[in-house]
């Protein structure tokens, strides 16, 4: 007996719209409500689970790029990343919404934290400071661009204690130099501090280290100026001890030039 094909037939056909029913089903669904993912990516963002707050505020950024929650979403895609101290991804992403939602009221704040992200970016003076040179000039421009900024104050101080981590990178480049006895070469470090970084707490301390490298090197000239110039500026927080080195320092330098100079007319 052979089977019966019509029956084969319409078996085949029911088992193939079964499957491309199932297909159907399977696709994935256009986004439609952005307000529902932006609310599920604001409760995961409060019980920091960053990585599904990402996946919600993203899905609101890409599928409504014009739409009211767009700005507001990638804000706190920003946030996210800031939050999990993965600076550089959260600078690129408050760049992206200055970049695309000019109009949006978060500008002013992603502005701020580009320079937060890259000041906390920056490594311990000893190492390459180029994060460092990054943050100040975007403290300043922010400072520039938004004088009456209620993070003003805070970009002001952050600004203090990056020249102060630059001036200190010089000044014990310098002091390195004066330890290994390459009295021009430290000289170079502390004129630069003293050029550059006037105005922090290492300036004093490369004047007194500038000096004694001048003692040393017996250019009495200039260190005669820049002693008057160390007392001038002399405050209650100077060391006295180290003013006092350098004044030891001179006079055995000069007892050292009378003998040398003795043993030569004798």
């Amino acid at each position: 007996m052979y089977p019966k094909r019509p029956f084969l037939k319409v078996f085949l056909i029911s088992l193939l719209l079964i499957y491309l029913s199932n297909c159907a089903s399977n696709k994935t669904k256009p986004v439609t409500d952005f307000e529902q993912h932006f609310r599920q990516g604001m409760e995961y963002f409060n019980k920091k689970k960053w990585d599904k707050a990402i996946e919600h505020f993203t899905l609101v950024v890409i599928n409504s790029p014009g739409g009211e929650l767009a700005d507001d979403a990638q804000f706190y895609i920003a946030e996210c990343y800031f939050k999990r101290n993965e600076y550089l991804l959260a600078a690129s992403e408050y760049q992206q919404l200055i970049n695309r939602y000019a109009y949006s009221e978060y500008v002013e704040e992603a502005f701020y934290k580009i320079a937060l992200s890259q000041y906390k970016s920056s490594p311990r003076y000893q190492l390459d400071q180029e994060y460092s040179l990054y943050a100040l000039q975007s403290f300043q421009d922010f400072i520039d661009t938004y004088p009456q900024s209620r993070f003003g104050a805070d970009a002001e101080q952050k600004i203090v204690e990056i020249r102060s981590k630059l001036a200190r990178k010089l000044f014990e480049s310098g002091k390195l130099y004066r330890k290994l006895q390459e009295w021009k070469a430290a000289i170079i470090y502390f004129d630069k501090v003293l050029e550059i970084y006037y105005d922090t707490e290492w300036a004093e301390k490369a004047r007194l280290e500038k000096a004694y490298c001048l003692i040393r090197q017996r250019n009495f000239d200039q260190y005669d100026l820049l002693f008057k110039e160390i007392l001038a500026r002399s405050s209650p927080q100077t060391d006295p001890n180290a003013i006092e080195h350098l004044r030891i320092s001179y006079r055995k330098e000069l007892r050292k030039i009378e003998r040398e100079q003795r043993k030569r007319a004798d």
